[in-house]
């Protein structure tokens, strides 16, 4: 019975841990779009939020640690379940560099691609919806398999979408008339970002493997 118990808070602290990601995400998104529109007034105290977000995530990923330490769920997959929500912890990771970068070093010209980074990155936040709720289906009482694989295909669909984008904005920074200081330094941003939605595209493949050892 306490194994059980310890099992049920990992699930109860992986779905919160999940929850600090998305929080850290929706944050971020708003922050950078504001901050390609010349809004500025909030970038800091943005980049804190996420930072302490980000804190609180991997004090949550310490706590599922230790459960698993203790005895949560069999030996054989007590391992998977720790990568798989570090893969998510380093979805924050993410998160937290991308809004650094612009708060520290303010890429200029923004503005001109505003609606191409719109774009990106509100597929990022449907990309990661997805992902969510995969990880909701696989912490399942039973587990719901085909609901967790279609949502991972909608992971890897959006992905692909994603990576076009980059591909397409890439070439239009570079055929632009901005010093090349400039180009270099929006396509590091630009890199930043879709670094969020392959590290969530990685994040699925692990769910998938680990869905085909156990449904929980």
């Amino acid at each position: 019975m306490l194994i059980f118990k310890k099992e049920k808070q990992v699930v109860e602290l992986a779905l919160r841990h999940a929850d600090k990601t998305g929080e850290s995400l929706k944050i971020m998104v708003g922050a950078v779009n504001a901050f390609a529109l010349g809004n500025i007034d909030h970038l800091a105290e943005h980049a804190a939020q996420v930072n302490n977000l980000e804190t609180e995530a991997d004090g949550i990923l310490r706590e599922i640690r230790e459960l698993l330490y203790s005895g949560a769920y069999l030996p054989t997959i007590r391992g998977d379940i720790h990568r798989l929500l570090s893969a998510v912890d380093n979805v924050t990771n993410k998160i937290e560099g991308c809004l650094d970068f612009v708060n520290y070093q303010k890429p200029a010209s923004l503005d001109a691609f505003h609606a191409e980074m719109t774009d990106i990155l509100g597929l990022t936040e449907i990309c990661w919806s997805e992902l969510r709720s995969a990880l909701r289906a696989f912490f399942k009482p039973k587990g719901k398999v085909e609901e967790l694989r279609e949502h991972a295909r909608k992971v890897g669909e959006i992905e692909s979408s994603i990576d076009a984008k980059e591909r397409a904005l890439t070439l239009q920074i570079f055929e632009s008339e901005f010093p090349i200081g400039e180009k270099l330094h929006l396509v590091q941003l630009l890199s930043r970002i879709t670094q969020i939605s392959d590290q969530i595209e990685n994040t699925s493949d692990e769910l998938e493997l680990l869905s085909l050892k156990s449904i929980i």
